[in-house]
């Protein structure tokens, strides 16, 4: 009778947590994402249409080529593999026309949706549905969704993950290079997943799982390589060459008048000390250090110190954020959201003023100046809270994690001896 008792508790606990109320949160706030940008204003997936498919001979992306009509030749994207070929798939639902680029831009909106939905389903999956419904509600998050092709590599990452906590590695490994050849960003998993299986003593199986998802990453861009190897290699030399500028912490700092160094001795030099820090969290926590968890500090240590920083990142934050929070005790959860608020406001303050900054340079001295206009004082001022707030919250979420896992540690030590 008791067994029946449970088994019914359980039944309801998963009917309450069941992902269809954060699946219609989610689908509900991306249509209000796109209300809110119909036209798809500074965003990616409308210029690159133009830049590359608005002649209507599709022409494959990683390829230098010529649009018809035109004189100047177009680079390769700079962007890997599987984005490229996802952005020239959908250029063949579009026959050139006065509003080309807005219909490309509205078909990317409908399959951005449907994965900022299946986000949501896995953050529900694995954290709970209260911490799915906020991320689809984060301000920064809905106003960056379609600006670019992020979202594909963000789903395709945390299904990676869940498959991973399921026990399903070699279905998680062939997901996480899937999500590594949409954007790369994901390849710094790898580090938490390799410190957990060694702190598991389980060496073995971290070769496996890095050998399975770098084994697949070479087999999804092996055609792409074959194909026009310098287009395929575009992206990677790019992002190599790039220089250091648009809303990093490099070109806010200067443009405040005590900018960091942009040297490639002081750049290297502070992305290894992220990094460091985060290997010795993960190494010296007193508890292994899960997988969700782990790659929320991972992904923000190699974010930080980027060359430049593009507004999608804060859904690769955020996503992770709520994950990590999920471990956390409900009373440092209730204080840790509150801060996720603050930190979210900022990133949609300094979102904001970035773009109106570009509008109020545009229009400058013309019959219709942007309203408002914004400075670059002001700019730089909300980028140094956004980058100041995220450390922060970054901070505080790793040391209520630490401190949980301490407490915890002793409470099971002090239960061992009354047991003996």
């Amino acid at each position: 009778m008791a067994s029946r008792s449970k088994r019914k508790r359980m039944r309801e606990l998963e009917k309450r947590e069941s992902p269809a109320f954060a699946i219609i949160i989610a689908l509900g706030a991306a249509l209000m994402a796109f209300l809110q940008n119909r036209y798809g204003q500074f965003t990616d997936t409308r210029e690159f249409y133009s830049m590359h498919f608005s002649d209507g001979q599709h022409a494959w992306p990683f390829s230098y080529h010529t649009l018809q009509g035109s004189n100047s030749e177009m680079h390769p994207v700079e962007y890997p593999a599987l984005t490229g070929l996802i952005m020239w798939l959908l250029s063949f639902f579009i026959e050139p026309n006065p509003i080309a680029k807005l219909e490309y831009f509205r078909i990317t909106v409908f399959f951005h949706t449907l994965l900022f939905a299946a986000t949501a389903y896995y953050i529900n999956k694995l954290g709970n549905r209260k911490l799915a419904v906020i991320f689809s509600l984060s301000p920064a998050v809905l106003y960056s969704l379609n600006r670019n092709w992020d979202i594909w590599a963000i789903a395709t990452m945390l299904m990676a993950i869940y498959l991973f906590n399921k026990g399903k590695t070699r279905q998680s490994a062939i997901w996480l290079a899937i999500s590594i050849a949409i954007k790369f960003f994901p390849l710094v998993i790898l580090l938490p997943i390799t410190i957990f299986y060694f702190r598991k003593k389980e060496i073995k199986h971290a070769v496996v799982y890095i050998a399975m998802t770098l084994g697949a990453w070479v087999i999804i861009n092996l055609p792409f390589m074959l194909i026009n190897f310098r287009g395929w290699s575009y992206f990677y030399e790019f992002s190599y060459k790039r220089g250091i500028g648009s809303a990093s912490i490099f070109e806010v700092t200067s443009i405040l008048g005590f900018g960091i160094p942009t040297t490639k001795v002081a750049f290297y030099s502070l992305n290894l000390l992220a990094l460091g820090l985060v290997i010795l969290y993960l190494v010296k926590s007193k508890k292994i250090v899960s997988i969700a968890d782990g790659s929320f500090f991972t992904m923000f240590a190699f974010i930080l110190f980027n060359k430049q920083y593009s507004m999608q990142y804060v859904i690769w934050l955020a996503s992770l954020a709520v994950l990590a929070i999920f471990y956390l005790s409900k009373e440092s959860q209730k204080k840790i959201l509150i801060f996720y608020g603050i930190w979210q406001a900022s990133e949609l303050l300094f979102q904001y003023s970035f773009f109106q900054r570009i509008l109020t340079g545009t229009f400058k001295g013309t019959a219709t100046p942007a309203s408002p206009e914004i400075s670059d004082g002001f700019y730089a001022t909300a980028g140094l809270v956004r980058y100041g707030l995220a450390i922060a919250f970054t901070l505080t979420l790793g040391f209520l994690l630490t401190k949980q896992r301490k407490d915890q540690s002793l409470a099971e030590l002090a239960s061992s001896r009354k047991v003996s």
